[in-house]
């Protein structure tokens, strides 16, 4: 218990919902998704991650701010970062190990879409409350085939999981007086990276951390925005 707090000391000093189509456009993005009007892309065998197992690493750290937004509202552009009592940041940490890399011949070219493994270790610091950790674990797809990547490296990501909080974010009882709260939900991770062609292993992350618990654990959640840095998968 004293190491739990100590690290949470020393972290803080560095300083809804997931329906169901959204899983299957994850899983189509990575299985059926396709580049520059290819109608049915052809699988080779299956290509296996890099040799060398350092390269089968990605490594992020970010921080989001929480917002008051659900998803349709954050798709029309309104965003609305909160400053009250359940308004903050989350800092994220996290260690994404790559599953498969795909390879599909199409006429385009060939694409390699990946299947990751993204674990986050989140630290919730709300404006109100003493910081609490939160735990997530998802399987991801991401897209690397843009056609603007000479001059800006791309990549997308999208995957689904589950995630656990210590604490129920103020921010999800406050959107949500009148319903019970899980410290349990499902979590939809979506980022898109920014890179130099010279330097792919160096990325930029804006990104979604979503929370909700699907109408499982709970109906509605809370959206939170972020920033970062992503370094691995050249």
């Amino acid at each position: 218990m004293h190491f739990r707090f100590r690290f949470l000391f020393m972290f803080k000093r560095l300083r809804s919902r997931v329906a169901w189509i959204h899983a299957a456009a994850m899983l189509g993005m990575v299985f059926f998704g396709s580049v520059g009007g290819a109608a049915n892309p052809l699988p080779l065998p299956a290509a296996e991650p890099p040799g060398d197992l350092s390269r089968r690493w990605a490594f992020e750290t970010g921080v989001a701010f929480i917002t008051s937004n659900n998803i349709d509202q954050l798709i029309r552009g309104n965003v609305n970062v909160s400053r009250g009592d359940a308004g903050g940041q989350l800092y994220h940490l996290t260690a994404s190990y790559l599953l498969h890399e795909f390879e599909w011949e199409t006429r385009a070219g060939v694409l390699r879409p990946q299947l990751e493994l993204p674990a986050t270790l989140g630290l919730v610091d709300e404006n109100a409350r003493s910081p609490f950790l939160d735990y997530n674990l998802a399987i991801q797809g991401r897209w690397v085939d843009f056609p603007w990547n000479d001059h800006v490296s791309t990549t997308f990501g999208m995957g689904v999981g589950l995630s656990y909080s210590e604490k129920v974010l103020a921010m999800d009882i406050e959107r949500h007086p009148d319903r019970d709260r899980s410290h349990l939900k499902f979590t939809w991770p979506i980022q898109i990276t920014f890179a130099s062609p010279e330097s792919r292993h160096h990325q930029i992350i804006l990104y979604l951390a979503h929370q909700s618990g699907g109408h499982v654990f709970d109906r509605g959640g809370v959206n939170s925005l972020g920033i970062g840095y992503r370094f691995g998968f050249e």
